[in-house]
């Protein structure tokens, strides 16, 4: 008896470890490279899984709105991302404090990102860009 209680309790271990495991983060990272994060906003974005997941959907709705739309609409498109990442970006400054608190950049972030999102994916429904 106390050979299988030695086993059970090793196992519990074990399980315990297993479960306490943080998961794989190869699936949550955001699209872009994490070690060449710039910015204020690229760094919380690595840093917090729900905008890791929002960047994603971005990059994706992106991706998919480049491929259903004309070549001028295409390249209003991509005018129009490279001005919202610095919108996105501009999120950064709004750190306060001392010690610093984060949590106006990780709200703003939020919002711009939750809404770009929206907004690409109306965009590939339609099938066409406008301002």
């Amino acid at each position: 008896m106390p050979r299988i209680l030695s086993v059970l309790c090793s196992l519990a271990f074990v399980a315990a470890g297993v479960l306490a495991r943080e998961p794989d983060r190869v699936e949550a990272a955001p699209s872009f490279d994490c070690k060449r994060a710039s910015s204020i906003a690229e760094k919380e974005i690595c840093g917090l899984p729900e905008l890791e997941g929002l960047d994603r959907d971005i990059a994706a709705s992106f991706t998919q709105a480049l491929a259903v739309l004309s070549a001028a609409d295409a390249d209003a498109l991509r005018g129009d991302q490279r001005a919202w990442l610095k919108t996105r970006d501009d999120c950064g400054g709004l750190i306060h404090g001392d010690p610093p608190i984060y949590a106006d950049v990780f709200a703003c972030l939020r919002e711009k990102m939750t809404a770009r999102a929206a907004k690409l994916r109306a965009i590939v429904a339609a099938k066409q860009f406008s301002k």
